[in-house]
């Protein structure tokens, strides 16, 4: 981490109003405030800025593709992975769909009855690898709402089952 400067801004008037600066490493990000409390949280608003964000949202899909995919990886020991690069390419063609399981999960959350990541995240993971393992062609979308149409009948079903059960 690079040290943070702060001082006058004495001769050098980058603004009117700013009388100090706050500056990390040699000028690397700057900024300037009325008060030294000021130019420092200035300094750091930029810095927030330009910041890459995490995603824990788009972290969780990924590890629960990955937990998928090689729990497939499991059952099939003796496969070749030559052709995705060795096992880390492999997994790297199945988190790639990470995006778009966070993209409908933000569709669907308040019309699923399950757990995501458990019953939809981590099967996509794991029969998503199965497909690439049979080296069969499907569209990664279709896979998917075929996934969300069997999840939500295993829900009906569940809930069929415990209102016959209160009778």
């Amino acid at each position: 981490m690079k040290n943070i400067t702060i001082g006058q801004t004495d001769d050098w008037k980058p603004t009117a109003s700013a009388r100090y600066y706050a500056q990390r490493g040699e000028g690397d990000e700057y900024a300037f405030g009325m008060t030294t409390a000021e130019a420092l949280a200035n300094l750091e608003k930029r810095e927030a800025a330009v910041a890459p964000k995490f995603d824990i949202g788009l972290a969780e899909e990924v590890a629960f593709l990955a937990l998928g995919a090689s729990e497939c990886l499991r059952e099939h020991q003796d496969c070749d992975l030559c052709e995705f690069g060795g096992y880390m390419g492999f997994i790297s063609e199945v988190i790639q769909h990470a995006p778009l399981l966070t993209d409908r999960w933000q569709k669907t959350q308040n019309d699923f009855s399950g757990v995501w990541l458990y019953d939809v995240t981590e099967r996509f993971g794991r029969e998503w690898a199965e497909t690439l393992l049979d080296k069969k062609t499907e569209d990664s979308s279709e896979f998917l709402e075929y996934i969300l149409a069997d999840e939500a009948r295993k829900w009906e079903l569940c809930q069929l089952q415990s209102s016959m059960n209160l009778r």
